[in-house]
């Protein structure tokens, strides 16, 4: 009988966890619709082996990243900072409802790089914000991963600087 009980448990903790599908958005909401419709600089990125950081850079479509440093300009990623949500209590609502009510996580990420031309250096430094959603129809919204989003938060805040 207890060993009845405890698979009971371990199903509707695992059935709530299931059905609490990730999906990510940029913040501001406009900036999910950046597009990237300027001549792009061909650049190379120094550090790669910050995957996280590397991911966002490429996603934003910002620039052309090439594998050749000879005739480009030269990226050097530095570690984002991501201040995350303090605890997960928002998303008990999403398990007790097996994802029918939804709840999310503001991330708050700096970030920032340094691009190297001409015996110049130029640093840029961003903070974006990207929205965690928890919810069972963001089944219908799964290409909407956090590197993507950054990369489109990344996107928006490099054209809002520029203009």
């Amino acid at each position: 009988m207890k060993v009845l009980k405890i698979a009971i448990y371990s199903f509707l903790v695992s059935a709530s966890l299931w059905s609490c599908i990730p999906s990510y958005s940029a913040y501001p909401k406009e900036y999910n619709q950046a597009k990237a419709d300027f001549k792009k600089q061909k650049a190379f990125v120094v550090n790669k082996e910050l995957k996280k950081e590397f991911e966002i850079l490429k996603h934003s479509d910002i620039y052309e990243i090439v594998e050749d440093s000879s005739q480009a300009a030269k990226i050097t990623l530095h570690p984002m900072l991501t201040r995350t949500p303090p605890c997960g209590n928002p998303m008990i609502g999403s398990m007790l409802t097996v994802g029918l009510l939804p709840s999310g996580f503001p991330y708050d990420i700096s970030y920032s790089y340094d691009v190297a031309e001409n015996s110049t250096t130029k640093n840029y430094q961003y903070k974006l914000q990207v929205y965690q959603s928890l919810w069972l129809f963001n089944i219908f919204r799964l290409g909407r991963t956090f590197s993507k989003q950054s990369g489109k938060a990344l996107l928006g805040k490099y054209i809002a600087s520029n203009k």
